[in-house]
């Protein structure tokens, strides 16, 4: 059984733990930190957990009675326990974005370039979800031809919090377009750009710009667009459409019940995330809990991956200011993430 120490306690943290004790195989929690330890006393009593409470992230990651981390904390206090986690030589899972800043994601890379071993899963949760993997094996299987260009969309029903602010439309949602985009395309952004459209004027947020559209451009030439709003108001929308030489592959609606009445057929969508997604989140973490029991690296997406998003977030907050077309210059990759 894999004993696994949790850093940070908030909702993300509820969703994996739920999972872990209800739905996954081979794993318990038998540590929990949190900087406030009411939230820490919370969900071991919510899941009538049997895990102790740390008093701090050495104690819980150095603890021999753990033997992988997860890091779902908030995002800028990632870097802390995952650096850790790797000097102690374990496991470790943290929920996205790796980091907040570019150097931080460095300062990650390095840390397991030293150890010439990868121990690191970042929670890109979408390449673990069926409908996405199905995209990848098209788009892989040459069934499209070369992929030359796409459309992304999410929408969300309202924002997440009252205090979203422009920039967290790319650091908390366009994010995961940048690593699912960089992932079904295989490819390298060269430029991103953000534009502003007529604004919503049901948004209630004072800072935060909504919708927005980023536009990325990769080095083989595809260009994709995603368009964003936190403001759909009729519920949580993803979507994602590959446009080929021959042919055009593109997320199905999700599956629901249709209705006839009223004289409407229709279907209902769900008015957030929470189960869209559901079964990619079991799948990565099953997946994360399977390789640390076989003392396997990850097969998840790497600390390279995240660093490959926040440069490219970084520089589409950068657009963001700017309304231009902003470069993208990454550095080489590593031998350790070829």
């Amino acid at each position: 059984m894999l004993r696994l120490g949790l850093v940070g306690c908030g909702a993300i943290a509820h969703t994996h733990t739920a999972n872990i004790v209800n739905k996954l195989k081979g794993a318990q929690i038998t540590f929990v930190f949190d900087v406030f330890s009411a939230a820490a006393q919370k969900i071991v009593r919510d899941y009538n957990l049997t895990a102790k409470i740390a008093s701090s992230i050495d104690e819980l990651v150095n603890s021999e009675e753990v033997d992988a981390v997860l890091v779902c904390s908030r995002n800028d206090a990632h870097v802390e326990p995952i650096l850790a986690a790797i000097k102690a030589h374990k496991p470790v899972f943290s929920e996205k974005p790796l980091a907040t800043t570019y150097e931080d994601c460095q300062k990650i890379v390095a840390a397991e370039i030293e150890e010439n071993q990868r121990f690191l899963q970042v929670g890109f949760m979408r390449r673990y979800d069926p409908f996405y993997q199905q995209l990848k094996q098209t788009i892989d299987g040459g069934k499209i031809g070369k992929p030359l260009m796409g459309y992304c969309r999410h929408f969300t029903a309202e924002p997440a919090t009252n205090y979203f602010e422009t920039p967290n439309m790319i650091n908390d949602a366009f994010i995961h377009e940048i690593d699912i985009i960089h992932w079904l395309f295989g490819d390298d952004y060269v430029s991103v750009q953000v534009q502003y459209a007529r604004q919503n004027s049901l948004n209630k947020n004072d800072n935060l710009v909504d919708p927005q559209i980023a536009t990325v451009k990769m080095k083989q030439g595809a260009i994709v667009n995603t368009y964003l709003t936190q403001n759909s108001q009729y519920g949580y929308d993803v979507k994602c459409q590959i446009i080929g030489e021959k042919g055009i592959a593109e997320l199905p609606d999700m599956p629901k019940l249709e209705m006839h009445s009223a004289g409407k057929i229709y279907h209902e969508i769900d008015h957030d995330w929470t189960y869209r997604f559901e079964e990619a989140y079991q799948l990565e973490m099953q997946d994360f809990i399977d390789q640390a029991t076989r003392h396997e690296a990850p097969t998840g997406p790497t600390a390279w991956d995240g660093l490959v998003a926040a440069i490219t977030a970084d520089n589409a907050v950068e657009s963001q200011q700017s309304q231009q077309v902003v470069e993208i210059k990454l550095p080489e990759r590593p031998v350790l993430y070829q």
